[in-house]
């Protein structure tokens, strides 16, 4: 796959209300995810351009690389976790 127009993939768990697994964009994150982000910085390593996906994907699948670790805490956190970090709590 190639990053010709900018676009990115979500790698990370499905958050319900937030991002699912292998959802695409471009020219930005939806406001949700951007939310999140910005109040867990570590889902930034879940965020990866099409281009870099394959070599993305196999760092997720290796204990102790940062994608998987990002990856572990996301999928650690409840529904009211993210609650509270989408309010900013």
């Amino acid at each position: 796959m190639t990053d010709t127009n900018g676009m990115t993939m979500y790698i990370g768990p499905t958050v319900r209300g937030v991002a699912r697994h292998g959802a695409t964009f471009s020219g930005g994150l939806p406001s949700g995810l951007e939310k999140l982000a910005a109040a867990m910085p570590i889902v930034r390593n879940l965020i990866v351009p099409l281009s870099t996906l394959e070599s993305a994907m196999r760092e997720s699948n290796t204990e102790g690389a940062a994608r998987a670790v990002a990856y572990d805490r996301v999928l650690a956190l409840s529904q009211e976790d993210v609650k509270k970090l989408m309010e900013g709590v």
